[in-house]
């Protein structure tokens, strides 16, 4: 039981789009509409700039890490 309840707290935290939560929260857009259309740290530093790119992309890491 344990078991699943980890794998479903894993999936909940890995479909969070940090990068559409960052770029509608401090910026009123909406990232996939910009650049590529892809809704990832790539693209966010594409668009956004180094700074948002990289706290996105660490955000990430840590999605898949802590699980």
């Amino acid at each position: 039981m344990q078991e699943i309840l980890l794998v479903l707290c894993a999936y909940c935290l890995g479909s969070i789009p940090t990068s559409v939560w960052v770029s509608k929260g401090f910026f009123g857009i909406d990232i996939r509409d910009y650049g590529s259309g892809n809704a990832g740290a790539t693209n966010t530093f594409r668009i956004l700039g180094p700074r948002w790119g990289s706290f996105v992309m660490i955000c990430d890491v840590l999605k898949g890490f802590f699980p």
